[in-house]
């Protein structure tokens, strides 16, 4: 499954058993992209973001939705003339196998914990006070580039350096093995440890 289509899924997952508007979902994944390009210098999901009247959009998302089978989708009109769409979770996308590796859970966790019970509204809103945002308006261009929050190399160092006490360095593998390790704190973790076990 593709990255953005396995986001998409996660957030609504998360949601069950409520769902989420078209707002409340690209909001979400956008805090989310931005929070991993903050800790890791990459989205998590593929999509091209741009400013909106509503805040950060991102067509990738939304089309990533209606393409992920058991996804419901319910298109409406308010009867002031407005259109929305919300989507939810069915059993079939419970099912589904979503290829998030532990870093990128924690992140869509955290997001979803601190901003999933915010209107849609105030997440438009607060997508417009972000950098990127900010950065855009600056240059008077509409695409968000994410990679402004991005760290340096001694910011990342720093990120890494306070995983070294949470780390088992007992776990023991081949280098071959730990050279395949998908997780970014595993992997930057693997030439210490085949250094302890006479690797390196």
């Amino acid at each position: 499954m593709p990255k953005t289509e396995a986001v998409v899924c996660y957030l609504l997952k998360k949601a069950e058993p409520g769902k989420l508007s078209k707002t409340a979902l690209l909001k979400l994944a956008y805090f989310a992209d931005l929070e991993s390009t903050r800790r890791f210098g990459r989205q998590l999901t593929d999509a091209a973001w741009h400013r909106d009247d509503f805040g950060a959009v991102a067509y990738e998302i939304l089309n990533a939705a209606r393409r992920v089978p058991g996804v419901q989708v319910y298109d409406y009109t308010t009867y002031t003339g407005a259109h929305g769409t919300d989507f939810c979770a069915s059993g079939e996308l419970g099912e589904l196998d979503v290829e998030l590796n532990p870093n990128e859970r924690a992140i869509l966790d955290e997001i979803f914990s601190t901003l999933g019970g915010l209107m849609a509204k105030t997440l438009g809103a607060m997508t417009k006070k972000s950098e990127p945002w900010l950065a855009a308006v600056e240059q008077d261009v509409a695409e968000l580039d994410l990679s402004v929050v991005a760290p340096g190399p001694g910011d990342r160092f720093a990120h890494f350096a306070k995983v070294l006490e949470t780390v088992d360095m007992s776990v023991r593998g081949t280098p071959e093995a730990l050279a395949a390790l998908d997780d970014d704190t595993e992997r930057f973790m693997s030439p210490f440890r085949l250094e302890a076990i006479g690797h390196g």
